[in-house]
């Protein structure tokens, strides 16, 4: 159900934009009543926009998302600690190529190539994957 509401309210959403673009574009090129795609390009200002009060309230949604989900301790933390295991699963890979399944390890020699075999191996690896082979390997 909570996946049905998400849905159902990102479709609300959508179509309250994609409804706002368009009338505030049509209200927009009534205005300018260009003779040719070149009156367009020629003109200063955005034709195709959302309204001035939908753009303010995705500005505000910008912000509110920024504050409390992107920049929010948890998600810093969290985003923190997948980069060190990235890192740490690369090096270890890297100097160990022998911890790679046999089927994921590089075809051709060299440097470039085992780079490319371990970086596409990590990222292949579903989150939880990654944490247990970093615990496996790297602690």
């Amino acid at each position: 159900a909570p996946d049905r509401r998400r849905h159902e309210a990102l479709r609300r959403v959508f179509g309250i934009m994609v409804e706002d673009v368009v009338t505030e574009s049509q209200k927009r090129l009534t205005a300018l009543a260009p003779k040719s795609a070149q009156d367009i390009r020629n003109h200063t200002a955005p034709v195709i926009q959302f309204s001035g009060s939908l753009f303010a309230q995705l500005k505000d949604i910008r912000v509110f998302l920024f504050t409390r989900m992107y920049r929010h301790p948890e998600v810093i933390e969290m985003r923190d600690r997948t980069g060190t295991v990235v890192r740490d699963l690369f090096k270890t890979y890297i100097s160990s190529p022998e911890l790679l399944p046999e089927n994921r390890r590089a075809d051709q020699p060299g440097k470039t190539a085992l780079a490319r075999a371990v970086a596409d191996y990590i990222a292949g690896m579903t989150d939880r994957f990654a944490f247990q082979e970093h615990e496996k390997h790297c602690t």
